[in-house]
C-alpha cells in the first residue's frame, strides 16, 4: 500500500473515529476510548509516514502544556510518585480537543457529530426516565450488577448507561446545554419568520432535561440552571424580560426552599431540590472542604495526581464527623482537588486554561453577532460556553474534571466552539 493511499486511510480512520466517539459517549466509556484510540493511533500513523508534527495550534496549546508539566512536578514531589505515574495518563483524554482541531475542518461534519450525540444522548435520556419511574430496571449490567441508586430523600437516582448517577447528571449537563442553544435559536427563527412552533425543535432538550432531573445529580441540576441562565441573557435580545423570567422562577424557588414545611409538591424530587440549602444535609462536604484546605496548607506544592484518597484521612481525624467508607475519597470540588494534588501553581495553571477559553470564546462570540448568516455557529458556540461555564458551577460540588465520561463531553464541547473560530477564521470552509 502506497503512502498516500495510508494517509487516505488513516484520515477515513479519524473521522470514523469521531463519529463512533459521538455515538457510544453516552452509552459506554470503554467505547468511547476505544474510539479516542482509533483516532490518535491514526495520527501516530500519519505523522510518521508524512515525516512532519501534525498539531493544531490553538490558544490552549500553551496553557495546556505548562498545566501538563506542573502535574508531572507535583507528581515527582508528591507522597506517592508510583501511583501518580500510574494516574496521569487520564489526562489524555484532552487530545479529544487537541484532535478535533487538526482534523476536523467541514461543518457539515461538525452538524453530523451533533446530530448523532443529541439522538444517542435523547434516547439514554429516556431510559434514564424508565429507571426513575420503574426502580431497579437495569438492563444494560446482568443480575447482581445493579447501580440505580436510591438517594436520601428516598427517590431513585437514574444511572442511565454509567456506573454513577453524578457521572449520569454531570454528562446530561453538557450535552442539554448545547441542545438548549440550538433550540432557542430554531425558537427565535421560528417567532421572527411567524411559523408555528413545531414541538420536535425542541424535542431533545425536553428529552435530556427530563434525565437530567432523573439522575438526582444536584451539582449538575444547579449547573443547567447557570448555563440557561448564561445562554439566555447573551442570546435573547429582550434582556430585561429575560431577566423577569429567570428572576421570577429563582425567588419562587428559593421561596418553597426556604418554608419550613411545604405541604404541596412533597415528592422524592422536590425533597431532593430542597436539600442543596439544608446545612446538616450537607455538612459532610463541608468537613471534606475544611479538610482539603488544611491539606493544600502543608502540602503548598501537591501531593501529586490520584494521592488525594491517600492523604486525606490524615485530615479527617480532627473532627468527631463520622465519614463514609470508601478508598476513591475526593474533595467533591473541581478547584480544591487541582490545588491539593498538584499544588497553588497547578490551580494556577488550571485556571489559566479557563480563562482563555472564555476570553476566546467571549471574543468569537462577540465578532459574529453582526455577522450575516452566523448560524449555527453562534449557537454551537454559546451552548458550548454555557455548557463548559455549568460544568465550572457544578464542579464547585463535585470533581466532575475527573470524571472520564464527563470529562470527556466536556473537551468535546469545547473542541466545537474552537472548531467554530478556525471556520470562521478560514471562509473557505464556513459553508462547505
Amino acid at each position: 500500500m502506497k503512502q498516500n493511499e495510508i494517509a487516505a486511510f488513516c484520515k477515513k480512520a479519524v473521522n470514523f473515529g469521531f463519529y463512533s466517539l459521538a455515538f457510544f459517549s453516552a452509552i459506554s466509556i470503554s467505547a468511547t476510548q476505544i474510539a479516542l484510540s482509533i483516532i490518535l493511533l491514526s495520527w501516530i500513523i500519519l505523522m510518521v509516514i508524512e515525516k512532519r508534527l501534525i498539531f493544531a495550534q490553538t490558544p490552549l496549546n500553551y496553557p495546556f502544556l505548562i498545566y501538563f508539566c506542573i502535574v508531572i512536578t507535583a507528581a515527582l514531589l508528591g507522597i506517592d510518585f508510583s501511583h501518580s505515574a500510574k494516574a496521569i495518563h487520564k489526562l489524555w483524554i484532552a487530545l479529544t480537543f487537541f484532535a478535533m482541531l487538526t482534523f476536523i475542518e467541514d461543518i457539515r461534519m461538525v452538524k453530523r457529530l451533533i446530530y448523532i450525540l443529541l439522538i444517542v444522548t435523547s434516547i439514554t435520556s429516556i431510559y434514564g426516565v424508565l429507571q426513575h419511574i420503574f426502580p431497579g430496571l437495569d438492563i444494560a449490567r446482568p443480575e447482581g450488577r445493579k447501580v440505580v441508586q436510591w438517594t436520601a430523600e428516598g427517590g431513585v437516582a437514574s444511572t442511565g448507561f454509567f456506573d454513577h448517577h453524578m457521572t449520569y447528571g454531570g454528562f446530561l449537563l453538557l450535552v442539554f446545554s448545547l441542545s438548549f442553544s440550538l433550540s432557542l435559536s430554531r425558537v427565535q427563527q421560528t417567532v421572527k419568520n411567524k411559523h408555528f412552533f413545531s414541538l420536535h425543535t425542541a424535542l431533545p432538550s425536553i428529552l435530556i432535561f427530563a434525565g437530567l432531573i432523573s439522575s438526582m445529580t444536584r451539582n449538575a441540576w444547579m449547573g443547567a440552571v447557570f448555563a440557561v441562565i448564561f445562554i439566555v441573557i447573551l442570546k435573547v435580545k429582550r434582556k430585561i424580560i429575560a431577566f423577569s423570567v429567570i428572576g421570577s422562577i429563582f425567588l419562587f424557588l428559593t421561596a418553597y426552599c426556604l418554608m419550613p414545611t411545604a405541604y404541596s409538591l412533597q415528592s422524592p424530587l422536590f425533597n431532593r431540590f430542597k436539600s442543596i440549602f439544608n446545612i446538616s444535609a450537607n455538612i459532610e462536604r463541608l468537613y471534606i472542604w475544611k479538610g482539603t484546605i488544611d491539606m493544600i496548607m502543608e502540602h503548598p506544592f501537591g501531593v501529586g495526581m490520584d494521592n488525594y484518597s491517600k492523604a486525606i484521612n490524615d485530615y479527617r481525624g480532627k473532627y468527631s464527623h463520622k465519614f463514609s467508607d470508601g478508598s476513591d475519597a475526593h474533595a467533591h470540588n473541581t478547584i480544591l482537588t487541582q490545588a491539593a494534588e498538584h499544588g497553588i501553581f497547578g490551580l494556577a495553571a488550571f485556571l489559566w486554561i479557563w480563562i482563555v477559553f472564555f476570553r476566546e470564546g467571549v471574543k468569537l462570540h462577540l465578532s459574529l453577532l453582526n455577522t450575516p448568516n452566523s448560524e449555527p455557529h453562534t449557537s454551537i458556540i454559546l451552548g458550548g460556553l454555557g455548557a463548559v461555564a455549568g460544568f465550572h458551577l457544578a464542579g464547585m460540588f463535585e470533581n466532575n474534571f475527573g470524571d472520564a465520561e464527563v470529562a470527556t463531553m466536556m473537551w468535546f464541547i469545547v473542541g466545537l466552539i474552537f472548531l467554530m473560530r478556525k471556520i470562521n477564521v478560514n471562509p473557505n470552509l464556513r459553508n462547505v
